[in-house]
């Protein structure tokens, strides 16, 4: 039985509302707006087809009657003058959704819904960007990454929102229905070749994400919906909002508990200093351990005796080791990263440093053991050497990431190595500590030389490392254009519906 009586499309609209049971954020929105509007009584929900990404529409059906929510493109032919008013609207970066009812009886398995649908009202919804989105999408461009912006919505209002992000930017849209055809190396060469993705569907998402990292790309997904689950799990790094579905939550590498963008470089930073102080700290103890081990070996090749005195060992280690371990883990780190690989970096220049600091050593203890016939004096001098070529590693430590001018400027790096000298000196100088760590009286001739070996020695690891590119360089801009990570950013993640 046809419904005869005119209802208003607000009511109908409030009445659909009520009796739809998927309850999403533009409902609530679309609710708010209805406050005052009462729904329809007399009509009783017998159905519902539910809203899918695939459908993009849901419905509610009633007896002779069917009310539908959803995407224009999907519900109206585009040859029509309301349809010409959804594309003036999203022209405008508003998010438009089409409200209307079908009176004939429907079939919701093979329904032909554009032939039968009637449109009730256009609802354009202002969906303004957060603030501080385009600040934090362009800090991220200026650390060498990339953004992609991965929707459901039209390409028009996509597009839209992007410009507004950043005018300036170069932008290029494809939409699902384009990407549905191609296979192969064509579907491939889309992806690469556009950077935004509109009407996309979850599936859509995921081959997305995963063409991008086919293409040796880190892909950073950042993703609120239940749309965007396939692809949070398909992606290298997955960030999720705190305000987004818990399913999205439930995959995500990281939740943003303030629901904030501006996040983002704050997290890249944080990233990136503690890599660096691990790589800091294992590289002061894999560089005490491979230059002990090899000047040991050396020295017994040679047939000397065995160099180290433990509680010389305990002073160094504590001056050289474990004071710079404890202090440097408090440093903040700000730099752009390379694309060298983490371990392959970190032995290469230990093993250099190492090796070169057990070749002073050998060198060192070689000369005082020959001249001096106690053997505490040439350990004693030893020492000597093993405390400035520590103070040595921590500065070429550094100069793997900044100029000797920036070291000089950071406080807590300054402060350590003076701190340093200090307490040796003060250790070899002080009688009690002197003979509690077993220390000799070194004469200043001997003090000094031993001081020029080690400097001479250093002047050389750090020419070897200069020549194999493991000290401060301005970074590879287009090494590392040619392979940036990638953000991929799903609407409505960059921007916010408002009530």
């Amino acid at each position: 039985m046809a419904i005869k009586e005119p209802y208003s499309a607000k009511a109908l609209l409030k009445t659909f509302l009520k009796d739809v049971s998927q309850k999403n954020k533009l409902n609530a929105v679309l609710e708010n707006y209805l406050t005052d509007i009462s729904p329809i009584d007399k009509l009783k929900k017998i159905d519902e087809i539910p809203f899918s990404s695939d459908r993009k529409y849901s419905a509610c059906i009633y007896e002779g009657l069917t009310l539908v929510l959803g995407a224009p493109e999907i519900l109206l032919e585009k040859n029509t003058k309301v349809f010409k008013n959804v594309e003036a609207y999203t022209k405008e970066s508003y998010r438009v959704v089409t409200f209307g009812q079908i009176k004939e009886k429907f079939d919701k398995k093979n329904g032909e819904i554009k032939k039968k649908f009637q449109p009730l009202a256009v609802i354009a919804l202002d969906d303004p960007i957060r603030e501080e989105t385009p600040p934090t999408l362009a800090a991220l461009v200026k650390e060498n990454m990339q953004y992609r912006i991965i929707s459901g919505d039209s390409p028009d209002t996509v597009m839209a929102i992007a410009k507004k992000i950043d005018k300036n930017h170069q932008f290029k849209p494809i939409s699902g229905e384009e990407l549905a055809p191609l296979q192969g190396s064509e579907l491939e060469k889309a992806i690469m070749d556009h950077n935004i993705y509109a009407r996309i569907k979850p599936q859509q998402k995921q081959l997305i994400i995963k063409t991008l990292k086919e293409n040796k790309l880190f892909t950073i997904m950042i993703g609120d919906g239940v749309n965007d689950v396939l692809a949070l799990k398909e992606s290298d790094l997955s960030i999720a909002m705190n305000g987004g579905s818990s399913m999205a939550k439930d995959v995500a590498d990281v939740v943003l508990v303030n629901n904030s963008f501006s996040t983002l470089p704050l997290l890249l930073f944080e990233g990136r200093r503690i890599i660096t102080n691990i790589q800091t700290i294992a590289n002061i103890y894999l560089i005490k351990n491979v230059s002990s081990i090899a000047s040991i070996l050396m020295l017994g090749f040679i047939g000397l005796r065995f160099p180290f005195d433990p509680k010389h060992v305990e002073l160094s280690s504590l001056l050289i080791v474990g004071l710079p371990s404890f202090v440097l883990a408090f440093e903040k780190h700000n730099f752009h990263t390379t694309n060298e690989g983490f371990i392959k970096r970190l032995l290469l220049f230990s093993g250099i440093v190492g090796f070169g600091n057990a070749v002073i050593y050998t060198i060192v203890y070689t000369y005082f053991d020959l001249t001096s016939s106690t053997l505490f004096y040439s350990r004693s001098i030893l020492l000597t050497s093993v405390i400035f070529l520590g103070i040595n590693n921590i500065i070429l430590i550094y100069l793997q990431h900044y100029t000797f001018n920036q070291i000089l400027k950071r406080k807590i790096v300054i402060g350590l190595i003076t701190a340093i000298f200090l307490i040796f000196v003060i250790s070899i100088l002080s009688s009690i500590s002197r003979n509690f760590f077993e220390v000799k009286k070194i004469t200043l001739i001997d003090f000094m030389l031993s001081l020029s070996f080690s400097i001479a020695g250093s002047i050389a690891i750090a020419y070897i490392l200069r020549k194999l590119h493991l000290l401060y360089k301005l970074p590879d801009f287009k090494n590392i254009a040619s392979n940036p990570p990638i953000v991929v950013v799903s609407t409505p993640s960059p921007s916010q519906i408002n009530p």
